[in-house]
């Protein structure tokens, strides 16, 4: 096990301060003693920006993680690249793909804009796997994540575009990360299309520990109904939680059903949030 430092780089939120932003994206830092590893990189109005105000100097960025394939998460990279190339990026295959959202019966593209050939072509490694991916000791992604549950399924705003024309995006691509630490299993989600509770079941198959430490991210509850987000925050229970450091895409009900759940144990993530594990 390794000790791991999280700084939150890109979130919707932003504590009161005149050097910070938020947006609408999600980025993590983690560090630990030899590497430095970004999870997500949000759009990218807002990870220079934050990292210069906290005095992060991504050059020395040796890993990125995306989560999937959406804007708000992926979009960060092309600023990334004015800082570093000499990266390793570790996704799914599917990242790559033509990701549409239909809001009002029109198509808007929410995809990642950056293709495979711009990207090796300035130098950077790719690593697409649909399996784990072991990133340091310690840490490694969940690839895949099976959906399980009776409860959770995609929105069916989302899709994409392949051979067959525009299909159902069902978010094959999402990854989270499992953080093996002193404290327990420690997990985290970019928005958790595929549901937060089929991915903490596959965390605890992948780990072979039920008991969850903490989660970290986005639990993509901001669309849910009241019977839903009340069976979730039952089933998030099981998981004995002791941190849930949440925002994004969670939503102000899922936030205040999960503190009715786990109370102090929920921690509204902000840009510049810093925790150790």
């Amino acid at each position: 096990m390794s000790g791991f430092k999280i700084t939150t780089l890109v979130e919707n939120s932003v504590s009161a301060s005149l050097s910070l932003i938020g947006e609408h994206g999600l980025s993590f830092l983690i560090e630990t003693d030899r590497q430095k590893i970004l999870f997500d990189t949000g759009q990218g109005f807002a990870i220079l920006k934050n990292a210069d105000a906290l005095g992060i100097d991504l050059s020395g960025i040796d890993t990125v993680v995306l989560s999937h394939g959406h804007y708000d998460h992926a979009g960060g990279v092309k600023s990334l690249l004015t800082r570093n190339t000499s990266f390793t990026l570790i996704a799914h295959p599917g990242v790559f793909e033509h990701k549409l959202i239909c809001r009002n019966g029109r198509d808007m593209f929410i995809g990642f804009s950056e293709s495979k050939a711009t990207l090796e072509q300035c130098g950077v490694r790719l690593c697409l796997k649909k399996t784990p991916v072991e990133i340091v000791p310690g840490m490694m992604t969940t690839g895949e994540i099976p959906m399980n549950t009776d409860i959770e399924a995609v929105e069916d705003m989302f899709f994409k575009t392949d051979m067959q024309g525009r299909v159902p995006d069902t978010f094959s691509d999402e990854n989270a990360l499992i953080l093996d630490t002193e404290k327990g299993i420690v997990v985290i989600l970019g928005c958790a299309h595929r549901g937060v509770i089929n991915t903490l079941k596959h965390v605890s198959h992948l780990s072979g520990n039920k008991k969850i430490h903490a989660i970290i991210g986005g639990l993509h509850l901001v669309s849910a109904d009241n019977d839903k987000l009340r069976k979730i925050a039952e089933l998030l229970q099981e998981f004995h939680i002791e941190k849930l450091i949440v925002g994004h895409c969670t939503g102000f009900k899922g936030m205040a059903e999960i503190f009715y759940r786990f109370k102090d144990a929920l921690i509204p993530n902000i840009v510049g949030h810093q925790i150790e594990f």
